[in-house]
């Protein structure tokens, strides 16, 4: 197959489109493929809530399962984008309405600790910050922000990935106001 000169520009620029939207398709299943798959696979065998996070004030540590009879945010983050500030602060402000019911543990992942300890100086979130690195690659969490919210049995309830949106900070101060009961 020949192709004319005068149509060999069209031609390419056509290809190039094509070849970007697939791009663009398979990237975007890709990436709801590891959420979906990240969500199964965390519900099925959720071993998070044993494993020990090295807190980021001192030398101790803690585990999810620290805090039976509340709930648990698990809050996987890093500093690099205002949002993550945004959402401490709603967090902070849904813990500060249910102190006794709500504890939150932030997980930084890929910051040192003197980076961490320069955000909670900054920021003093009623928050554990702790260390996420390492149980973000072990459990293969597929991007930040990612929380996961365990009830007062130390149950993984629900999993949010990405940015939240405001249905989800409603959906979280519900339940911790009223449990299941809803």
């Amino acid at each position: 197959m020949k192709i004319d000169p005068k149509y060999f520009n069209r031609f390419l620029a056509i290809m190039a489109i094509m070849a970007a939207v697939i791009i663009m398709f398979f990237t975007f299943h890709n990436q709801l493929s590891d959420k979906s798959d990240f969500k199964k696979r965390i519900f099925a065998q959720d071993s998070l809530q044993t494993i020990y996070f090295h807190n980021a004030q001192d030398a101790d540590s803690l585990r999810i399962s620290d805090f039976k009879g509340q709930y648990v945010v698990l809050d996987f983050w890093a500093n690099w984008s205002d949002e993550s500030l945004d959402f401490h602060q709603k967090l902070a402000d849904i813990k500060n309405q249910y102190p006794d019911k709500l504890q939150i543990i932030a997980a930084a992942v890929g910051l040192r600790r003197k980076q961490v300890i320069s955000y909670m100086q900054k920021h003093p979130f009623p928050f554990h910050f702790v260390g996420g690195s390492k149980p973000f690659a072990v459990f293969g969490v597929p991007g930040l922000p990612a929380q996961l919210i365990y009830n007062p049995d130390g149950k993984l309830q629900s999993v949010f990935l990405g940015f939240p949106d405001k249905s989800q900070y409603d959906s979280l101060r519900t339940l911790v106001a009223h449990g299941n009961e809803q």
